[in-house]
């Protein structure tokens, strides 16, 4: 059986890919809603209200519903080889959460007209918070004792 130094960076983003599939997505969506529209309603209710700061909203929602995602993902009782191998390697783990939140927020930046340097700015910003949240939130589920059956 191949060890973790085998897999190249494609394998474990495939890996990463099948174990996000098992994530509780009605509450990571209803954690990126929440935030998403906090966000939204707070900028209304000081009068600013533009595509950009639409943008931003739905950027950070969407970076909350990556994390909590993986975060589940990783946490949950499973047993599967590819959420094993999540727990064992939250870091890396945590790449592949972090770039589609880095891609989303770059897209949304650039489409909305905050150009492409602000989109690079926003890209790095969601993609790091995501990174650090979703490996921090796989160390503690990485440190949880194992259920007892």
């Amino acid at each position: 059986m191949a060890t973790d130094q085998d897999l190249s960076q494609r394998e474990q983003m495939s890996i990463s890919g099948s174990a996000l599939a098992a994530a509780p997505w009605v509450p990571a969506l209803a954690a990126g809603g929440v935030v998403a529209a906090a966000d939204l309603g707070l900028h209304v209710l000081h009068g600013h209200l533009n595509l950009a700061i639409m943008s931003g909203s739905v950027s950070a929602g969407a970076a909350v519903l990556i994390v909590v995602a993986a975060a589940g993902a990783v946490w949950r009782a499973r047993s599967g080889r590819a959420s094993l191998w999540a727990r064992s390697n939250p870091w890396r783990f945590a790449i592949l959460p972090a770039v589609v939140a880095a891609a989303i927020a770059l897209v949304l930046t650039v489409v909305t007209g905050g150009g492409v340097f602000h989109g690079i700015f926003s890209a790095l910003w969601h993609g790091g918070a995501v990174y650090g949240l979703t490996g921090a939130a796989g160390m503690l589920g990485k440190s949880r004792k194992p259920r007892s059956s």
